[in-house]
């Protein structure tokens, strides 16, 4: 699909994969619908994009919120009408260890990014079905197909959206709406800053990977648009590795526990 003219929406949008997706995507001419909880920097992000000769419009909406997706679904549609991609970015959880894993988090954690990418998918996949076009994009991480200690809940919610993203292109098949789960391994972003001891809970295995920057991310999520691809999954080596999860599941676990 040519990104040039399209309607794009992308949550997750202030800051980190999301922000530097939908510079790249303008650049290439879409038509951005912006969407985060902080309202100041998303609308500074669609500033900046306008003042470039992009187009873009911010909408400020708490994505954990399944109401407020609702609302500011029906809003789009009204204004903007059906968005021909869908990114499903948003994503937040620290990674704790079960004991160390409050419920307020585990809840948080399921609702972005899993609650998020389910509800909003499902308010404009009707139109979507209707229209016999489109293309969903669920941005992942390695956690939703290996697992390792001290990430529970953030593990167990990038699996539901693995989960979610094969169910949905079961659903679509022969529909004309493509479905693209993009998984990463590490990236250089601001998620680190914001959540304050990850970092040092990654498995000993990521010191053979070259992290990934945000802006290698966004045009591999670029390609993806460009060329309908069914699943993303960088650095490469991670292929080797989930094959090795599927045969020798107990020598995997063993590795990402070292």
């Amino acid at each position: 699909m040519k990104v040039e003219g399209r309607t794009i929406l992308i949550t997750g949008a202030s800051s980190g994969i999301g922000e530097t997706t939908a510079k790249t995507l303008s650049r290439k001419g879409g038509k951005l619908l912006l969407l985060a909880r902080n309202k100041p920097k998303l609308e500074e992000i669609a500033y900046r994009i306008s003042e470039q000769g992009g187009y873009a419009v911010p909408f400020p909406v708490d994505l954990s919120d399944a109401y407020a997706i609702a609302d500011v679904a029906k809003k789009i549609i009204a204004g903007f009408g059906i968005p021909d991609i869908v990114i499903n970015n948003a994503g937040a959880g620290r990674w704790f260890t079960v004991e160390e894993t409050a419920s307020a988090d585990v809840e948080m954690m399921m609702a972005v990014p899993y609650f998020a990418a389910f509800n909003l998918t499902r308010e404009f996949l009707p139109h979507m079905r209707t229209r016999g076009s489109g293309q969903i994009i669920n941005i992942s991480s390695v956690a939703s197909r290996i697992v390792w200690p001290g990430a529970a809940s953030y593990i167990s919610a990038r699996h539901a959206l693995d989960g979610f993203t094969k169910a949905l292109r079961t659903e679509l098949h022969g529909s004309g709406i493509h479905v693209t789960l993009a998984i990463f391994g590490t990236i250089n972003s601001t998620y680190w800053e914001n959540n304050p001891g990850s970092r040092e809970r990654l498995p000993r295995t990521d010191r053979f990977n070259r992290p990934l920057t945000v802006e290698q991310v966004a045009e591999t999520i670029l390609k993806s648009i460009e060329n309908n691809t069914r699943e993303i999954i960088k650095p490469r080596i991670f292929r080797l590795i989930f094959v090795l999860n599927t045969l020798f599941p107990k020598i995997s676990e063993r590795i990402m526990r070292m």
